[in-house]
């Protein structure tokens, strides 16, 4: 939606094939971003390149939780007689257990993994009370990024206007 805002004017099937076609969430974030400087620089009001970089960093540590819910496997434990549905890495997976990562939880690993701590595993367990929480956040990512379309679109029109003027 902000692509195409900023890309008003050109051919909209060339917008949806240019932008869909890019796989990786954070190419597009990129793509944004530098469109979206492109109107910036000569602008006085650089709030709203301030603002959009706020909410892509956003964006992206959602979807490094997007990542772990579409690629990390979902099990189903049984722990004190009670069925534990939950998508959790594999133990297979290495990248849970590096220092310094951040557990879905939150919490950065500070120590190596050994089986007498596979706490660190569970600290990156998404089970459906997190989902629920996490549905709740992309809503809410969707709903600030629909309200920063509109309030740069008069911004970004107004650009373009302008460019328009210059190239005639």
């Amino acid at each position: 939606m902000l692509y195409a805002l900023m890309m008003k004017g050109a051919n909209s099937h060339l917008i949806s094939v240019t932008f869909n076609n890019i796989q990786s969430v954070d190419a597009k974030l990129f793509l944004l971003t530098s469109c979206f400087s492109l109107f910036s620089p000569r602008n006085e009001d650089l709030s709203k390149l301030v603002e959009w970089k706020s909410l892509r960093k956003k964006v992206q540590k959602l979807n490094k939780k997007r990542n772990k819910i579409v690629h990390e496997p979902i099990t189903l434990e049984i722990r004190n007689g009670k069925e534990i549905k939950s998508i959790t890495p594999s133990i297979f997976n290495a990248l849970p257990l590096v220092i310094g990562q951040t557990t879905n939880k939150s919490t950065v690993i500070s120590e190596d993994y050994t089986p007498s701590n596979a706490i660190l595993l569970d600290a990156h367990r998404i089970d459906i009370v997190d989902l629920i929480q996490l549905e709740r956040m992309f809503k809410e990512q969707a709903t600030e990024l629909s309200q920063f379309k509109k309030k740069v679109s008069k911004f970004i029109a107004a650009a373009l206007q302008s460019a328009n003027k210059l190239s005639d």
